[in-house]
């Protein structure tokens, strides 16, 4: 999932302001694979272990003095449409622990790139909830 220009991202209850885009990647942890003896290809795959990696880009307008360190966990909420209308808006929710938190300077300013991990309640649920924005 891509979603540019979100709406309203909060964390851990904080608003974070010029969120550029935040993309939500799925990953296979563990890949179960096996071959028969008929020949080179896979036969068969199984991903028993995954983990969800979001990739968050701030746009900073002035220095930042405070970032989220690695290791905090909060909640990570955004709200996102297909189009600039309120049509079909969702409501994106994760909670996440901070993994990497990056700085860079461009011709246009300061940015922040973070990787969150999102965690799942019980080690089933998808840790990622979507739902009607209201």
């Amino acid at each position: 999932m891509l979603v540019l220009n979100p709406e309203k991202v909060t964390f851990a209850g904080q608003a974070w302001d010029g969120v550029e885009s935040i993309a939500i990647d799925r990953l296979a942890h563990r890949l179960v694979q096996e071959w028969s003896d008929a020949g080179p290809q896979m036969v068969w795959a199984d991903v028993p272990e995954q983990r969800v990696r979001i990739a968050l880009v701030q746009r900073l307008d002035s220095g930042s003095m405070q970032s989220p360190l690695p290791g905090t966990t909060g909640l990570l909420r955004f709200e996102a449409a297909r189009s600039g209308s309120d049509a079909g808006r969702v409501s994106i929710e994760a909670e996440v622990v901070v993994g990497d938190v990056r700085h860079e300077v461009t011709r246009k300013g300061g940015l922040r790139s973070m990787v969150l991990w999102a965690l799942s309640a019980d080690g089933v649920t998808d840790p990622v909830s979507v739902g009607d924005a209201a």
